[in-house]
Parts: C-alpha cells; sequence; structure tokens
C-alpha cells in the first residue's frame, strides 16, 4: 500500500515543492497533491518513477503493508 506520509516526508527532506516534484515526474501538482492527501494512489509504474526522484527504494514508498489500513 502507498505510504503517502512517507512520500510527503521523504520530499520535504529532499527541499522539493509539490511543483518541482511535479515537473520532474512531468504531472500535474494537483496529482502530488492528490496523492499527498489520500484521495488518489499512484499506479506501480509512476511509484517506481518518484522512487528515483526521490532518491529512495521503490519499497519505501510502499510502506509496511501490516499497519497500513
Amino acid at each position: 500500500m502507498f505510504d503517502r506520509h512517507f512520500f510527503t516526508a521523504r520530499r520535504i527532506t529532499l527541499g522539493l515543492s509539490v511543483e518541482e516534484l511535479a515537473d520532474e515526474m512531468a504531472v500535474a501538482p494537483s496529482t502530488i497533491y492528490r496523492w499527498e492527501s489520500g484521495e488518489t494512489c499512484p499506479s506501480i509504474r509512476t511509484l517506481t518513477q518518484a522512487s528515483r526522484h526521490l532518491r529512495t527504494p521503490l519499497a519505501a514508498l510502499m510502506g509496511d503493508t501490516e499497519t497500513n489500513h
């Protein structure tokens, strides 16, 4: 399951604004906002791309499925 809290924290840790990350990923900033709010979840393909931009393993963006409900 997508860990939106880790995603957001990692983006902030890297000093990236929503707009900067969206630009790097070629998606609309509103898409990032929807992911971070939990309104929608990115596809596995998009998560793979995000993991490269956020310099973190894909598994980290997936979180611990035992505790995510």
